[in-house]
This record gives C-alpha cells, structure tokens and sequence, in this order.
C-alpha cells in the first residue's frame, strides 16, 4: 500500500483526508497545465492580459499539494509498520507506468525506443532524486522504519525541537536568507513528515481547531493571490521586470514558508471536518498517485499531453470562458481517466501478483 495510495486498507477510513488527496492532485494537474504546458513562456508582464492573470493564479497551488500529500502520508504512517511487500508494491507501480507509457509512444511511432531511452527510464528512480517528485519520494519513503525508530525515541519536546530545528533551516533559512542550496526534496519530505507525526502523536487545541486551520487557509490563500496579482501589476504599472519575479517567490518550491502554511492549514482543515465515511470518494482517492504517475511520466507524455492534446498554449488567446472550461474540465477528466487505468491495474495485475508472492512465501516458509 503506497502512503499517498490507499490501496488495500482493510480498515475504513474516514473520507475526510481521502477528499483532500483528490484536491490536492487536481491542484496539481492544474499547476501541470500551466507549468508543463509551455504556455507561460508567453506570458507578458507588461501588458498582462486577464486570461494570462487566471493562468497565473490557477497554476499556483501545485507545491501546496505536495506537502498536503506528505502530510498525510506521515499522519498514517508514523503509527504504521513499513513492510518490504509495501515498498516493492510502490516501485512496481512506478516502473509499470514508466514503461507501459515509452512502449505505447514507442509503437505509436511517437518517441524512438531505443536502448539509452530504456536505461534512463529503468534508473530514473535513482537518477531523478531530488528533482521529480516520484524519485524523491521513493527515497524518502524507504526510511520511514528509521523515521519511525527515531520517533519513538523521542520524547514530545525533542520531537518539537527536531521539527522545529528542520523548519528553520529548510524553509526559514532558503526564503528569508535564500540559502536554496539547503533545499532537498527527501529531506523535506521527512521534515512534512515529522509534522505529521508530531500532530498525529501529540494532538493539542491549536492543531485540533477547525476554525484556526481554516481562517489560517483563507488567509494564506488570499495572501498568495494579492501578492501574485500585485507584482504582476506594478510590473505592468512601471515596467520594472524585477517586480514579476515576486509573483510566486514564496510558493516556487514546497519549502517555502507560505506553500507550508497553506500545505498545513489545509491538511489541518480536512482533518478536523466531522468525520464522514464516502465509499466514492476513497474509491476514486485509491487511484491519486497513479493518476501522478501516469500524466507526468516524461517529457513526451508532457509535450503530448499539454500541447497535442489540450493545446493550452493557444488557449492564452482564447475567449476567458472558453479557457476557464477547459481549465476547469482538464483536471477532472484526467484524473478520472488515470484512475480508471489504475483500478484495472490494482485489480487484474497487481493483485493476482502479489497474491502469487505471498503464496509462494507461505511455501517456501512451510517447507
């Protein structure tokens, strides 16, 4: 069972934190379809155009999303036990999609394959640490028996001065005194995820409030926009360019302080909702880090994806309602078409496989 994928959870989850995966990935299919569509190459700080200003903030929760799903994952797996069977069920799924997309472009006539094509592909989970999210989560996600070991080890103040020390440094250090080299995705990751188990361990009336986290969400949310419209705004009112660099300076990366605010307040928002239990909703969440998996698998799923498909640079100049329709209904249709892939995946390979597997564990142990 994958940390962000809840798979095959015999115990019923409530719906709450289900609901907020889905968000959190259509978030970032909606980054994605600003981000990896080229479309911001055109964009035009000096005579922003009002499809350009919703492009802007429509991209701008991507990094939010991601500490959104650390997050989570950290809140149910610091009281889980990591076992072997669940990490390999984890690499499976990412080495499947990652070579069912090449061979699909390949026998399409789409994309070369070629020898090095498949070398890169088959160690892109090494090679790509630090600079995808699917290969630095794989590497996080390897330590958490060590996370855990650590934790519980740690009595409430050294947990609180551990996460305390990693925020500093990782977020407070890279924003206000922009040492960015202290960033690294793992590490940050594991810093989401000492929150998390913080929060999950040693539960108190602020972390506990629905109405804190939510006015603290409503704020962070009304901030990023102010201040990406205002620098795009003085940008356009004085022609300075040195303005538009501050559009999303602190939500570039999931370090940043405002992206971990907002991350936090909405992961702390969904959790304290009255609980609630949605077969739906935890059947579609079942398929989130596929649906990551599948339309940001590569470069030529990208290129396909947001220029041949969707054909988002064009949609700069397109009627607004035209654009806010498809930005709106892109999202929706590939998550619920990635998912749909993944279900049959879950059921028709990936279990009969790993039944086979423990099977033949249980044989092997009885001999």
């Amino acid at each position: 069972m994958s940390a962000i994928t809840p798979l095959y959870c015999k115990a019923q989850r409530d719906s709450n934190l289900e609901l907020l995966r889905i968000l959190s990935m259509l978030a970032i299919i909606a980054h994605r379809y600003v981000v990896n569509s080229t479309v911001s190459s055109q964009f035009n700080y000096e005579n922003t155009s009002t499809q350009q200003y919703f492009l802007e903030i429509w991209g701008l929760w991507g990094k939010t999303a991601i500490n959104s799903f650390i997050l989570i994952s950290g809140y149910f797996l610091c009281r889980m036990k990591l076992t072997l069977q669940r990490y390999l069920k984890l690499v499976v799924e990412v080495m499947f999609y990652g070579i069912l997309i090449m061979l699909i472009f390949a026998l399409t006539g789409y994309e070369p394959l070629t020898v090095k094509n498949i070398v890169l592909k088959i160690s892109e989970p090494l090679r790509g640490i630090n600079a995808g999210f699917t290969a630095s989560f794989l590497c996080f996600y390897a330590f958490v028996p060590f996370y855990n070991k650590l934790i519980d080890h740690c009595s409430r103040r050294e947990l609180l001065w551990l996460v305390s020390g990693l925020l500093l440094i990782m977020s407070g250090c890279a924003c206000f005194l922009k040492a960015h080299q202290v960033m690294s995705e793992p590490l940050w990751y594991m810093t989401m995820y000492f929150v998390a188990a913080y929060i999950r361990i040693y539960p108190n009336k602020y972390t506990e409030s629905l109405k804190l986290s939510g006015i603290i969400l409503i704020t962070g949310i009304v901030i990023a926009i102010a201040i990406n419209i205002s620098s795009i705004y003085l940008s356009n009112a004085t022609g300075d360019m040195r303005y538009f660099h501050w559009r999303h300076y602190f939500l570039f990366n999931s370090n940043m302080p405002l992206a971990f605010i907002i991350g936090l307040s909405s992961f702390l928002t969904f959790k304290n909702l009255p609980k609630f239990y949605n077969r739906t909703i935890n059947f579609l969440a079942a398929g989130t880090f596929a649906v990551l998996l599948i339309h940001a698998s590569s470069d030529t799923m990208r290129r396909w994806l947001w220029q041949d498909v969707c054909n988002v640079p064009d949609m700069l100049y397109a009627p607004m309602w035209t654009l806010i329709l498809q930005a709106l209904a892109v999202p929706l249709l590939i998550y619920l078409a990635c998912s749909s892939v993944d279900y049959f995946r879950r059921r028709f390979i990936e279990g009969p496989l790993f039944k086979r597997l423990r099977q033949r564990q249980t044989q092997i142990g009885a001999v």
